[in-house]
């Protein structure tokens, strides 16, 4: 099995930080701005139990795939909560500015057809019903963020 986690909403706890536009996206250009001390303020929500069973487990490929840029900050804080040895991180890069979706989109996309991908089954977890509804049409499994009590 394939498992992606997203990580702001969903496994990570950042809305003390967290300025949300129209789409229910973060706003970038606030978000490029919090220092070290904001980032490693952020919290694991509940899922984050199920992301570190995932990384454990030799037969569960675990990703992330988080529309943040990744600083030294963020990579810190992923150590400290336990998932920073996920087998593949994607993430923005500096001058990305596409919206969530279209990000997302092209970032898994790209990896599907490896043959070590292909004939895996494949679950999502997004906090968002958009990026869940783009990565089902994908072929991922996507559980909704109130099923997510049966993964803990």
């Amino acid at each position: 099995m394939i498992a992606v986690f997203d990580l702001d909403g969903t496994v990570i706890d950042s809305s003390n930080r967290a300025l949300i536009n129209e789409q229910g996206g973060i706003n970038l250009e606030n978000w490029r701005t919090h220092t070290r001390e904001q980032i490693l303020g952020d919290k694991p929500k509940p899922l984050i139990k199920y992301m570190r069973r995932c990384i454990a487990n030799p037969n569960i490929r675990t990703w992330i795939c988080t529309s943040r840029t990744l600083a030294n900050a963020d990579m810190e804080l992923l150590t400290r909560l336990g998932i920073s040895n996920a087998d593949l991180i994607l993430s923005r890069s500096e001058k990305d500015v596409r919206n969530d979706v279209p990000f997302k989109v092209a970032k898994i996309r790209g990896k599907l057809n490896l043959p070590n991908v292909k004939s895996r089954s494949r679950v999502f977890f997004d906090d968002r019903a958009d990026i869940r509804e783009a990565m089902r049409n994908l072929g991922f499994v996507c559980p909704e963020p109130h099923h997510w009590k049966w993964y803990l």
